[in-house]
């Protein structure tokens, strides 16, 4: 996650600070305290779906606030922003939520359905902002409208293999 968010702020000169970070599918929420740790932004939220993974999430998050206060302050030249993120995490189907506020979005959507990243494509299309910035893993977003740009694809080495990252950006 920080190659990718070092990426993304060296592409699009730091324009996603203080933005809002979305995770689709967090799991059970690696991937929104990583961010939480390297970027600041107004917030950060998980949606997944499954129950056993989203209580999971839960109590992450709750390990994440008793201790990162603390850690906060006792390693203050970490971090670039001056105080620790509020994190949030949703229980659901990530189709139902609002997207209009997002400014980065992340997808792990290696096991994503070719339906089901066409409906992302769709709401995407629908709710996204200018500038929005959508970010998956091994499939890309084929079916956005003409002003999306895909703006790069890399290869990445991941836990379970290599992964091709695509980076997308609302025009």
């Amino acid at each position: 996650m920080a190659y990718i968010l070092e990426y993304i702020n060296h592409e699009f000169n730091g324009s996603i600070r203080d933005g809002n970070f979305y995770d689709l599918g967090s799991g059970m929420g690696k991937g929104v305290v990583a961010m939480s740790l390297l970027c600041h932004f107004k917030k950060l939220i998980g949606i997944e779906f499954l129950d056993n993974l989203f209580n999971l999430s839960l109590k992450i998050k709750q390990n994440y606030e008793d201790s990162i206060e603390e850690k906060f302050t006792n390693n203050r030249n970490l971090f670039n922003f001056e105080k620790p993120n509020h994190i949030e995490f949703l229980h659901g189907n990530f189709l139902e939520q609002s997207w209009d506020d997002t400014s980065i979005m992340f997808a792990n959507s290696t096991c994503f359905s070719e339906n089901l990243m066409k409906s992302i494509a769709t709401k995407a299309n629908n709710e996204c902002k200018k500038g929005t910035i959508i970010i998956t893993f091994t499939k890309r977003l084929t079916t956005l409208n003409s002003d999306w740009e895909l703006r790069d694809g890399f290869q990445r080495l991941m836990t379970w293999g290599i992964a091709t990252v695509y980076i997308h950006r609302r025009k």
